[in-house]
């Protein structure tokens, strides 16, 4: 007796299932390549960061990537890392490190972008001890967000946009040095009597020339300990009227736009030195 056709059809079946395995059929997609993961960058900064706008430039051009980043903004209003604050300031101005470790730990950032320095000194004139805490809140910063894996871009703070009075006409340089410090060295007696006398409403009158100070320093840590710095106030300097309205402390649209642009400029140079 013959075997049933029924059954030479599903041994025919079986012998194919065999052939191309049971674990999908013949012809099927070859799996796609892994992608890399996404890279994520964590802004740290002041009102300035707060406001986002350089932050969402930018993030828009790293979304051009492959794979996007993933951008994160956590400015804060009035922080410092000097841990000072104005005698009149509502509140004591916060301290980036009471919440830094917390940052970190949610975000799991690959890379830290920092921008302080304008309410760091305070709007007081220059001062060695203010300078130091500016300088130590720094170090702090880097070696915190290091000792979490990342790495770390040090944004210099846009200039305070409103220039000391001029000196007078044909004023050399060296003599334009002795009136500043004859004039810092005033208002520091101020200060000193009156501790309410300088602040953010009432600002040193060469608060742009304690900055310039704070800027010059930071930029001495580019391309040290895989530190990156990048120097925002050169460039917005000679546009001062286009990129602050009234409010000498924050940009404005076409400020953040500039600030943006200086980041994105040295960003393929930071990130290919980082083997990105």
């Amino acid at each position: 007796m013959g075997v049933p056709k029924r059954l030479v059809r599903m041994f025919a079946v079986l012998g194919v299932a065999a052939c191309v395995g049971w674990s999908g059929y013949a012809g099927a997609e070859e799996p796609k390549p892994e992608q890399p993961n996404a890279m994520t960058m964590l802004f740290l900064g002041d009102s300035i960061t707060a406001a986002g706008g350089y932050v969402r430039i930018i993030e828009a051009e790293l979304a051009k990537q492959v794979p996007p980043w993933k951008v994160i903004n956590r400015g804060t209003s009035s922080e410092t890392v000097s841990d000072l604050s104005e005698e009149y300031h509502p509140g004591r101005r916060p301290c980036l490190f009471a919440r830094l470790d917390k940052e970190l730990a949610d975000a799991k950032p690959d890379w830290v972008v920092a921008c302080y320095g304008i309410n760091d000194g305070i709007y007081h004139p220059f001062n060695e001890k203010r300078f130091a805490a500016y300088q130590a809140g720094i170090r702090t910063l880097i070696k915190k967000v290091q000792a979490a894996g990342a790495r770390v871009v040090l944004l210099t703070a846009p200039p305070y946009a409103r220039p000391g009075p001029e000196f007078p006409a044909g004023t050399s340089t060296a003599e334009a040095a002795k009136l500043l410090a004859k004039a810092n060295a005033d208002a520091e007696i101020e200060a000193e009597q009156d501790p309410r006398k300088f602040g953010y409403r009432s600002p040193y009158a060469y608060y742009d020339d304690v900055m310039a100070q704070y800027a010059k320093w930071l930029l001495t840590l580019n391309g040290r300990n895989d530190v990156h710095v990048v120097d925002l106030r050169t460039p917005m300097l000679p546009r001062l009227k286009d990129t602050h309205g009234g409010d000498p402390i924050h940009p404005n649209k076409a400020g953040h736009e500039l600030m943006a642009k200086a980041f994105l400029e040295q960003w393929p140079t930071i990130n290919s030195k980082a083997g990105r």
